[in-house]
């Protein structure tokens, strides 16, 4: 994916919408004995005990510790901040739309909170100033084809300024995209383009920020997503290098179950990165 932004352009149609109890043994009871009579024994002169020296074994140094790079430990910060904003349901969804504040009135909802939900992750796990400001985010678009757009330029100037982040525009969908060769990392940012005119269903642009890389590779995504029964947020695998076709990135670009789904990332994505990830606090 080395790829200057300068060589490679997206052709694409002009849209956006957007615990323990102790447990207590149970006492065992000392036999009574039945009294004897007493002799008065003849005593007998006190040895006193030389004591017998035990050896001393020497000490074995615990294992030690591995060290976490300050990239490794960024990437466990990005990772938990992710969860504090699950939601298994769609009212739950809806708090914390209205949690992260990215607007007024009822279009704080959350199936228009792609951009503002990758901000607040990215900036309570480090990877964003504390200041970032999740509706600079909202309804975001950064196509180069539609002058009504100005994404691109906010992305630039308030969120990922080029001189610290790549940025990659790639033409190909993400089903078809070779991900073993070209994996994703924690922190990369996306918007998935879609491609219009080509199915039933209009579909949307998406925004997601890749919140963590298990040790198979697989990537996944903290989002708001909609499988049938209303926008939750949830912890989605993008996909497994090794399982092609599994993952919201093959699920997102079949048209034939996205009625509810909806459809997204068929015209291409643009990644951004982080140069230099070790600089983040």
């Amino acid at each position: 994916m080395k790829r200057p932004i300068a060589t490679i352009i997206l052709t694409l149609t002009a849209f956006f919408l957007g615990a323990c109890g102790v447990f207590t043994p149970t006492p065992t009871l000392a036999p009574t004995l039945t009294p004897t009579s007493t002799l008065t024994p003849t005593p007998l002169p006190t040895n006193t005990p030389t004591p017998t020296p035990t050896n001393t074994a020497t000490p074995v140094p615990p294992s030690p510790t591995p060290t976490l790079t300050k990239k490794e430990q960024a990437e466990i910060r990005l990772y938990d901040a992710s969860l504090a904003y699950l939601a298994n349901t769609p009212k739950k969804a809806r708090e914390v739309a209205r949690a992260i504040d990215f607007t007024e009135g009822p279009y704080e909802s959350p199936d228009n909170m792609c951009g503002p939900l990758t901000v607040a992750i990215m900036r309570d796990g480090g990877y964003l100033p504390a200041e970032a400001n999740p509706h600079d985010m909202w309804l975001l678009c950064p196509r180069t084809d539609n002058p009504e757009c100005h994404g691109l330029r906010i992305l630039q100037r308030t969120f990922f300024p080029p001189d610290d982040y790549d940025y990659f525009w790639v033409e190909e969908s993400v089903r078809k995209h070779n991900w073993r060769d070209d994996p994703l990392q924690p922190g990369d940012w996306l918007y998935l383009f879609v491609l219009k005119g080509v199915s039933n269903y209009t579909g949307f642009d998406h925004m997601i920020v890749v919140t963590r890389v298990d040790e198979r590779g697989r990537a996944y995504s903290v989002t708001n997503i909609n499988h049938g029964n209303g926008f939750v947020i949830r912890e989605e695998l993008l996909y497994d290098p090794k399982r092609p076709g599994e993952g919201l990135f093959y699920d997102l670009t079949n048209d034939q179950l996205r009625k509810e789904l909806g459809l997204t990332g068929t015209a291409g994505f643009l990644l951004i990165r982080a140069k230099n990830p070790t600089f983040f606090k």
